[in-house]
């Protein structure tokens, strides 16, 4: 059995996209509205059917005064007879009723198209965001595991001052209650980053129990950049969205239906022609045929109301499509001004939080230098190995909301 797989962001959404049972679902949707582009134009092409039958009946009933030899009981003599049939018909012409329905479904699988966009934006955002909340986890452990160690080695410190009479017994027992605090904390932390990766893991859409992922501690690709001015990222995101594409589509997809549902009432001008041959099975004589061929126009004046009734339900569908796009892009700014502020921002917290971290761990450098001068005390030194751990996690915390404002600007502008 193999060990779990390092991956990387750039391979985690590789698989994503290979495995998200999302996205092959949004896949097949779109050829499901591939496919009834073809249904739709099917109506065009001329159809040709063929049919076969066999039957075995009684003899017509004798009548009065016309006794003959085939006259007899109800199952005497049976007559067997077979038949053979073809029957084509074709749609000529019905007033551009087919090429309505052609072009709504044609402008439903454009909008198909744009939700598999979509569909692949959405997982690739939420396959980076989870990695970084792995990322995050892997470090914060590396936090707790450090803080052990260093917890370790006072608990050790205290044995021996006190050993040699030097310090009072009860640090030992201080440093044995935070020793077992950080291992506790430790404990916490392993289990927050398996939970991690197992929402990382469901993000990705692996099936398979056997497959297993982990992450390095490393920020992928951290950005030191200024995010662009607010203008160019609108103007981007308008452009890039696929929503906005998805729901440009749709718009056209609902003016479209609009139009078919108008020309349900019009007339059909078809083409029919068949063909019919039969025998008597057992006197081959009896053999006759007989085709028929003829065209006719056909004109539904009134349908109870059907065709009224999809004429409201595609115009109020296309209200709803335009409503759905002017609601996106009205919270289009807000969403890239949120995510703007909150990359500014943060990259003031990380820059703080690592100044703190370089004092705190100063501060413990010194706390742990008195105490083996037998200058300091456990409580010094608790109070500065708490303020490495709580710096050192802050830190962490900064980095992973600088990240991920990083991801959901790039989610919001779809680059």
């Amino acid at each position: 059995m193999t060990g779990p797989e390092v991956l990387t962001l750039e391979r985690a959404i590789e698989i994503a996209m290979k495995q998200q049972p999302s996205l092959r679902q949004s896949k097949a949707q779109l050829e499901a509205a591939q496919g009834r582009v073809d249904q739709a134009r099917v109506i065009r092409n001329p159809t040709l059917g063929l049919s076969a039958s066999a039957d075995i009946r009684s003899q017509q009933p004798c009548t009065a005064g016309r006794l003959t030899a085939n006259c007899g009981g109800l199952f005497d003599n049976p007559v067997a007879t077979a038949s053979v049939g073809a029957q084509a018909n074709w749609r000529i012409y019905d007033f551009g009723q087919t090429a309505a329905n052609i072009r709504a479904a044609e402008r439903t699988a454009d909008a198909a198209t744009a939700a598999v966009n979509t569909t692949t934006l959405d997982i690739r955002n939420a396959v980076e965001v989870a990695y970084l909340d792995a990322v995050a986890r892997r470090r914060l452990v590396q936090v707790a595991e450090a803080t052990v160690k260093s917890e370790d080695a006072h608990l050790d410190q205290a044995k021996r001052f006190v050993a040699a009479q030097a310090k009072d017994p009860i640090e030992v027992a201080q440093a044995t209650s935070r020793d077992a605090n950080a291992k506790s904390a430790l404990a916490q932390a392993q289990s927050n980053e398996a939970i991690a990766l197992a929402n990382l893991r469901s993000a990705i859409g692996w099936v398979e129990p056997t497959n297993s992922p982990t992450v390095q501690a490393n920020w992928p690709s951290p950005s030191d950049v200024e995010p662009s001015a607010l203008t160019q990222l609108v103007e981007t995101a308008r452009k890039n969205r696929p929503e906005i594409v998805q729901l440009d589509k749709e718009l056209l997809a609902a003016d479209a239906n609009l139009a078919a549902a108008r020309a349900e009432r019009r007339p059909v001008l078809s083409a029919t022609a068949s063909a019919q041959w039969s025998v008597d099975i057992a006197r081959d004589s009896n053999s006759q045929g007989d085709w028929l061929a003829g065209i006719t126009l056909s004109w539904p004046l009134f349908d109870g109301g059907r065709s009224a009734a999809d004429v409201r339900i595609a115009r109020a569908n296309l209200a709803i499509t335009t409503a759905q796009r002017d609601a996106l892009l009205i919270s289009l700014t807000s969403e890239l001004d949120l995510a703007r502020a909150q990359i500014v921002a943060n990259r003031a917290n990380v820059q703080a939080s690592t100044e703190a971290v370089t004092a705190a761990r100063a501060q413990l450098q010194l706390a742990d230098a008195r105490y083996a001068q037998g200058l300091g005390s456990q409580i010094e030194l608790a109070d500065a190995q708490t303020a490495v751990t709580t710096a050192e996690g802050n830190l962490v915390q900064a980095e992973f909301q600088l990240a991920t404002a990083w991801a959901q600007l790039h989610r919001a502008t779809a680059q």
